[in-house]
């Protein structure tokens, strides 16, 4: 390691007082620094920790506290195929387009939010909630025929649809809200939700401009429940739930 760009390794070495700085990394945050130069040290760390020096659903692990409130999911974690939250509940009719579950915290949490928006003459209405693996299945495959390629397939696909057991939707703790276009984004409804869904519990799980992070598509629809205090804390940060989730609660699990 010492005979490996010196002063890159000293100048690492000096963020080892990071919390989430990771000494068996060391080798993967010099070779992914030297790859991307224009980004800080202390993106680097995140980055790798993360896993994003290497391509996406590489060396995938296994959640296994599924229940918990912070729960990470992205395309290097991975839910249990058995997994679904034992206190999954119907949110209000008024609130939903048709049957959707979302757990309990999760389902009070939306519908006082949806009542708050209501009051200011804005409808919000969750169009998709809870999925199984099983369902998500169905739903990153659903555009696929015979005779296409799977490789190729699954590089479109992945920029929009989580693979089954990937996907935030299994913990009962995300809602698609009103629309699945980007174009929402400039709708009264999607302004509302980007100033205020952080007020009630919810984050924007994958904003604009961070779709190399998260690796997905801006989806300005798409919101996960951290609870109150936390989503606040993820909104004021800027960071994505990825970055934050590796810098300051990862060292706590």
């Amino acid at each position: 390691m010492e005979d490996f760009l010196p002063g890159l390794v000293g100048e690492l070495r000096k963020c080892a007082c990071l919390p989430y700085y990771i000494r068996e990394n060391e080798k993967r945050y010099l070779s992914y620094k030297l790859h991307q130069p224009s980004l800080s040290w202390e993106e680097v760390i995140t980055f790798v920790n993360i896993g994003l020096d290497r391509p996406f659903y590489t060396d995938v692990c296994q959640i296994t506290s599924p229940n918990q409130l912070t729960v990470l999911i992205n395309k290097y974690r991975r839910l249990p195929r058995d997994f679904i939250p034992g206190d999954l509940e119907p949110i209000d009719d008024q609130c939903s387009e048709g049957q959707m579950l979302l757990r309990h915290q999760a389902r009070i949490a939306f519908e006082v939010m949806c009542c708050d928006a209501r009051k200011q003459g804005i409808e919000l209405k969750a169009i998709s909630s809870f999925r199984s693996y099983v369902y998500q299945q169905q739903v990153y495959y659903r555009k696929w025929t015979e005779g296409m390629d799977i490789d190729q397939y699954q590089a479109e696909r992945d920029r929009v649809s989580a693979r089954p057991g990937h996907s935030e939707h299994q913990t009962g703790l995300t809602v698609d809200i009103n629309d699945l276009e980007q174009t929402f984004e400039n709708t009264v409804e999607g302004r509302w939700l980007a100033a205020n869904s952080y007020c009630y519990g919810f984050i924007l799980r994958y904003p604009k401009g961070k779709e190399h992070i998260t690796g997905y598509d801006y989806e300005p629809w798409h919101f996960r429940y951290l609870g109150k205090k936390l989503s606040q804390l993820v909104y004021r940060s800027g960071l994505t739930y990825d970055e934050f989730y590796t810098r300051y609660l990862e060292i706590l699990m």
